[in-house]
């Protein structure tokens, strides 16, 4: 299979610098003509966890799409709030077997399937981390392993090369419930995003008991949506839907000790990043701090707020976080443990407070 990788950042260079590393014919897209150029030039400079290395690969922006008509396999990186562009820059170029991988943190698998059609759409979770640095530099965090799977549970032949060949990169796993396993991802965004309204790393954020309270709550409200959709959770190493169903005591004491201890595997990043996770423990300040745009919240909450009116759930909490990131990305907001203290009241005010 041909793969055009849509992002060569740190999700898509990574994945995709290791693919053409073991032999796969695979083609960067993106936008930024000084990271194509680079990459073109030199190879991608890669450093972080697996040490340091320059692979040679090659790089196109998407005006030069038609290059690699008609498109064969398609794994989309980008950021979510980018994903409906880029899926109508590649549709002209697609064809009816084309296959589009959403390899991407969020929900936009609707946004696929609108686009591209649910036939055309492989689901995935990448469970590793890495950022690009420069043009053509990336720094890989924790590498970790890939969820896959086609949206109606079946291990179709596609589904079965597209696994080996994501192996090169990391180990890569078919799953029969995709959604499932998307959704477990996009819930635990909400414990993720919690800890850009601090200017700690997000291990050190979470050793206080009381923001390990504000993310258990955040956590909670947006499983209620997944639940009044049906949607049966997958467990991954960071998180495990059931310690969030608290009814007792017992139980807010075993989601503390679980918050608590899942967050040190997330400080790997830091012990061998040299830039972003060295310096901010979260992809979150990553984006909003040092490369001074956006980060993905707006979208992902807003597309968690659309589900919760289809399935009649309010999200107070996640509303309010969504507020004080938007402020800090503004600049209207410090990033301080005060912030906490907000997110705390509004779990008072909404009365989802976990029993103490």
């Amino acid at each position: 299979m041909r793969y055009a990788v849509v992002g060569a950042g740190g999700i898509g260079g990574l994945l995709g610098t290791w693919m053409a590393r073991g032999g796969c014919d695979v083609t960067f897209v993106d936008r930024r003509a000084e990271h194509v150029a680079a990459i073109n030039e030199a190879g991608m400079h890669v450093e972080g966890v697996r040490g340091v290395y320059r692979i040679p690969v090659q790089a196109i922006t998407p005006d030069q799409l038609g290059m690699l008509a008609p498109l064969d396999g398609v794994i989309v990186a980008v950021k979510s709030q980018d994903t409906r562009a880029a899926l109508e820059q590649l549709l002209p170029h697609s064809t009816p077997a084309t296959a589009f991988v959403s390899m991407q943190a969020g929900m936009n698998l609707g946004v696929f399937e609108a686009t591209v059609g649910r036939a055309r759409t492989i689901g995935a979770v990448p469970n590793y981390g890495g950022v690009a640095v420069g043009p053509g530099r990336l720094e890989a965090g924790f590498p970790n392993y890939i969820h896959i799977g086609e949206l109606d549970g079946t291990f179709t032949v596609r589904l079965q090369q597209l696994q080996r060949d994501l192996s090169h990169w990391t180990p890569t796993l078919m799953t029969s419930n995709i959604v499932g396993a998307v959704w477990s991802k996009f819930v635990y965004g909400s414990q993720i995003m919690c800890t850009a309204v601090t200017d700690k790393a997000s291990g050190e954020a979470m050793a206080a008991l009381p923001h390990r309270r504000v993310a258990g709550a955040l956590v909670r409200e947006a499983m209620r949506v997944s639940d009044a959709l049906g949607i049966r959770l997958e467990p991954f190493d960071f998180f495990d839907p059931e310690p969030y169903r608290v009814e007792t005591n017992g139980g807010t004491e075993g989601l503390m000790f679980w918050i608590e201890h899942a967050w040190p595997r997330h400080e790997v990043f830091r012990k061998y990043g040299k830039h972003a996770f060295a310096n901010t423990g979260s992809i979150w300040r990553w984006d909003i701090v040092f490369q001074k745009r956006a980060s993905e919240a707006t979208v992902f909450i807003e597309t968690l707020a659309q589900y919760a009116r289809q399935a009649g759930v309010d999200i107070p909490l996640n509303t309010v976080l969504l507020q004080l990131i938007q402020e800090i990305e503004r600049g209207t907001r410090q990033m301080a443990d005060d912030n906490f203290d907000i997110l705390a009241a509004a779990v008072h005010e909404a009365g989802q407070a976990l029993p103490v």
